[in-house]
């Protein structure tokens, strides 16, 4: 379920990627060794534990749960993008509903007023996704960045730990803006300001 188109995403905001393996026995002790600096929880499968779930990977879910904790705990950056920001908002005490209109098109974003200054807020974005965070059903320590028209959840932070959530993929995009890359490249920890020089004075 790994898009190949990760691997120059991450490469490109100056990471080193390194897809996990999700059948480890001891998934803590994995991590540990393998020193990571921050987490990408990408697209894909249903979450199993959804009513309903057509391809649920129950092993994945175990998995990306451990990895969460391990890397909250530790202070190392967590991204989820579409089924990841799903799978942050279930662990974090969150639900999730199936909604219409989703999947395969582009829909405009309505933003907070109130933003981390980092964040950036495309008006638009792209949309691949069954399952949705209805308004009411993001978790209590997660705050709303942005909403589709229907008011479900597009785009989420944590105030107490460094967790971004989008339903977007960036991955998918032909081109991303160099602010588009700084706010990725920043919400995993990496060094943001090589995309100073792409921006227009």
């Amino acid at each position: 379920m790994l898009d190949q188109r990760w691997t120059g995403l991450i490469e490109r905001l100056g990471g080193c990627p390194l897809p996990l393996a999700n059948t480890v026995q001891n998934p803590e002790m994995y991590l540990e060794a393998l020193g990571i600096d921050g987490l990408v929880m990408t697209g894909g499968n249903d979450i199993a534990t959804l009513a309903d779930a057509t391809d649920g990977a129950s092993e994945r879910d175990k998995f990306e749960a451990a990895a969460y904790a391990y890397c909250t705990e530790k202070g190392i950056p967590v991204l989820g993008v579409c089924r990841g920001a799903q799978m942050i908002n279930q662990l974090s005490g969150g639900r999730m509903e199936r909604m219409p209109n989703h999947v395969a098109q582009r829909h405009a974003i309505i933003w907070s007023d109130v933003l981390p200054s980092s964040w950036h807020c495309p008006p638009a974005v792209n949309s691949y996704h069954v399952w949705a965070i209805p308004a009411d059903g993001l978790a209590p320590r997660l705050t709303a960045a942005a909403w589709a028209s229907d008011r479900s959840v597009e785009a989420f932070y944590s105030t107490d730990a460094a967790v971004t959530g989008i339903i977007w993929h960036p991955e998918r995009e032909d081109a991303l803006s160099s602010e588009a890359l700084a706010f990725l490249a920043r919400a995993l920890g990496l060094d943001d300001n090589q995309f100073n020089a792409e921006r227009p004075e």
